[in-house]
């Protein structure tokens, strides 16, 4: 492999979230694709499907950045949201399986990206142009909190710490700058970039944090005047 040192290790984390994501998933009948999830509107299959087509959409920038041709995430917001409609009330195990199948597929894409491949920059459905290291981190994000919102009992908690203070930057990193707020975790050594004189400071365990941060819970576990966090994807 070779990305650079701080994305390998990240790659690497990717098999466990994913294991642990379908050892909640295999463990359904295969009508729970039609309960509700902890987002509103979406059942559990949506969040699935969702998560499956995302690792399509994560090989489409590898692509983009091993071969400098334009290859966008999605076709478009209504093609994205189609997609996951039709997938999701798919059976548990059809589920699974395509779960399991995209995700081998990222993790090709990502053995295969030559060196200058993982600086290249790359287009996300925002507009926002990033480095295509931040795909692995994105992907990370990806599993780690829609595990969190099938609502199977899979908590922030359950994040391993390395990856939730991973995820607290990668999530921070994307504030406007306009936000004077800085995070400061209890139960790890993450800390936010220093704030503007003036700026609000939360703390809190980094599970809460980030559940907080990803508009997961109103951050009510948080110490400090706790305003409402900029929205997420």
């Amino acid at each position: 492999m070779v990305a650079p040192e701080p994305t390998s290790r990240l790659i690497a984390e990717l098999p466990s979230a994913s294991r642990r994501l379908l050892d909640t998933v295999t463990q359904l009948p295969d009508d729970a694709v039609l309960r509700p999830s902890l987002l509103p509107g979406w059942t559990i299959g949506h969040v699935l499907s969702h998560v499956a087509r995302n690792a399509d959409a994560l090989v489409n920038l590898c692509d983009w950045a091993r071969t400098g041709v334009r290859k966008p995430m999605y076709v478009s917001v209504e093609a994205r949201e189609s997609d996951i409609a039709d997938g999701a009330a798919r059976p548990v195990r059809e589920q699974a399986q395509d779960i399991a199948d995209t995700q081998a597929r990222l993790l090709e894409r990502f053995e295969d990206l030559p060196a200058a491949a993982w600086t290249a920059e790359v287009t996300w459905p925002s507009g926002a142009v990033r480095a295509a290291t931040q795909v692995v981190t994105a992907r990370l994000c990806e599993l780690e909190v829609h595990h969190v919102d099938l609502g199977l009992g899979y908590t922030f908690e359950d994040v391993p710490v390395g990856s939730r203070d991973v995820l607290l930057t990668y999530t921070t990193s994307r504030w406007p700058s306009e936000f004077a707020v800085a995070l400061r975790s209890t139960d790890s050594p993450w800390v936010s970039p220093e704030p503007p004189a003036g700026a609000r400071i939360l703390t809190g365990g980094s599970a809460a944090l980030l559940s907080w941060v990803l508009g997961r819970s109103d951050g009510s576990e948080l110490g400090g005047d706790v305003p409402q966090a900029p929205p997420w994807g």
